[in-house]
Order: C-alpha cells, then sequence, then structure tokens
C-alpha cells in the first residue's frame, strides 16, 4: 500500500533547507547506517509537524569533518544565519528535529 505524499506548504513560504555532508554519511561505521540518514531526518522532522516546511538533501563536502557525527548545514527560510549543525547518526535525526522545533516555537513568538 503506498504512502500518501506528504503535505506541501503554503505557496508563498520559503522551506527550511537542510544539506547532510554525504561524505561525513558514508565514513561512518556501518550499523549506523549512514547513508540512510536523510530519510530518518525526513521522517523525525515530519514527526514534530515540520515536513511540509522543510527539505532535506545530501550535499557534498561542508568543510567540517567531525569524527562518528555527520555535518549538516541548516538554511532557514529567511536565507539569514545559516549554521552547520554537526548531529549524531545514532539518534536518527532526532537531535536536529528537536533544534528545528525549538527555532520554529522562537519564530512563531511575537
Amino acid at each position: 500500500m503506498r504512502t500518501p505524499p506528504p503535505p506541501e506548504a503554503a505557496p508563498d513560504s520559503q522551506p527550511t533547507e537542510l544539506h547532510v555532508c554525504h561524505n561525513c554519511s558514508v565514513r561512518l561505521d556501518p550499523r549506523l547506517g549512514g547513508v540512510d540518514l536523510p530519510r530518518r531526518i525526513r521522517e523525525a522532522v515530519a514527526a514534530r509537524g515540520l515536513g511540509p516546511s522543510t527539505r532535506v538533501f545530501s550535499s557534498g563536502c561542508l568543510g567540517e569533518c567531525p569524527l562518528d557525527k555527520v555535518s549538516v548545514l541548516v538554511i532557514p527560510p529567511s536565507g539569514v544565519g545559516s549554521e552547520v549543525k554537526l548531529i549524531d547518526a545514532e539518534k536518527d535525526g532526532e537531535d536536529l528535529a528537536d533544534h528545528l522545533a525549538r527555532e520554529a516555537e522562537r519564530a512563531a513568538r511575537p
């Protein structure tokens, strides 16, 4: 049975972009399933209701090469204040999804 497509963001809104370093992913211990990490990040973000406003991409090297972590470039909708987050692949993107949820709450405050 096919799953329905995720809901789309409002046409006039810009998504938050997450660029997951493919080089970091393939260097991880195979038991961590690094190449599958972008899908797991999408699932973690969607579980917090941020799926329609977030896009996840696999990217080339981001210049940060941490041991046992993965670099993710987070580009907010405004494009201002981009940052590289180092995430733990064992957490399946939950740490990054928590960060995005906190940022969304902060942005929604008056």
